[in-house]
C-alpha cells in the first residue's frame, strides 16, 4: 500500500471517528427510567410523572454540608417553578441517616425518595449534591453544575428555568405536584 493510500485511510478513519464521537456529544441524551416509592409510600413512575414537563432532580444525602446548603433553594425554587409544571424530585442516595426526619426537621416539601443509589448510578451521578435537569421531552440538559457553590447552582438553574418554562397560566384541571411532602 503506498504512503499516500495509508495517510488517506488513516485520515477517513479520524474523521469518521470525531464525526461520530461530535455527534455522540451533541445529541443529548434521554433521562433513564426509574420508580421508586416516596418517603409516604406512595410509588412513582419518573417517566409517567415527569412526561411532557420540565423535571429537576436533586441527588444529596444528610450528612453532606453543600447538601444542606443547597436544599433551601431547592424548596425555594419548587415554591417558585412547580405552580409552573416543574417537577421536583428529592433523591437521598449514599445514606446512614433518616433523611425523613432530616426533611420534618427543617421543613422541607420537596417530594422524598429513600434509597435512590441505583438512580444515581444510572445518572452517573459521583458526588453530592448533584443536580440533573431533564426537559420535556426526557433529555438530560446539561447546565454544568457541578462543583459550584449552592448558591449559584441555584442561580443557573432559576435562569435556566425562566428561560424555558412558560409563566403558570390559570388552570382548574392541573394535576398537583408528585406527592406532597414527606
Amino acid at each position: 500500500m503506498s504512503t499516500a493510500r495509508t495517510h488517506r485511510s488513516l485520515l477517513t478513519f479520524w474523521l469518521a471517528l470525531m464525526w461520530l464521537a461530535c455527534s455522540a456529544w451533541a445529541a443529548p441524551s434521554q433521562a433513564p427510567d426509574w420508580m421508586l416509592t416516596r418517603s409516604d409510600s406512595q410509588p412513582l413512575s419518573f417517566q409517567e410523572d415527569a412526561r411532557g414537563r420540565h423535571a429537576v432532580l436533586f441527588f444529596w444525602t444528610t450528612w453532606c454540608p453543600h447538601c444542606a446548603r443547597a436544599l433551601p433553594h431547592m424548596e425555594a425554587l419548587q415554591r417558585e417553578f412547580a405552580p409552573r409544571g416543574v417537577r421536583f424530585y428529592a433523591l437521598d442516595i449514599w445514606e446512614d441517616g433518616d433523611a425523613v426526619a432530616y426533611f420534618h426537621a427543617h421543613g422541607y416539601h420537596l417530594p422524598l425518595f429513600l434509597a435512590a443509589d441505583l438512580v444515581a448510578e444510572d445518572y452517573g451521578i459521583e458526588g453530592t449534591p448533584g443536580i440533573v435537569v431533564v426537559d420535556p421531552a426526557g433529555r438530560l440538559v446539561d447546565l454544568a453544575l457541578d462543583g459550584l457553590p449552592p448558591a449559584r447552582m441555584a442561580e443557573k438553574l432559576r435562569a435556566y428555568l425562566a428561560q424555558h418554562v412558560p409563566p403558570a397560566t390559570v388552570e382548574t384541571s392541573s394535576p398537583p405536584p408528585p406527592g406532597g411532602t414527606h
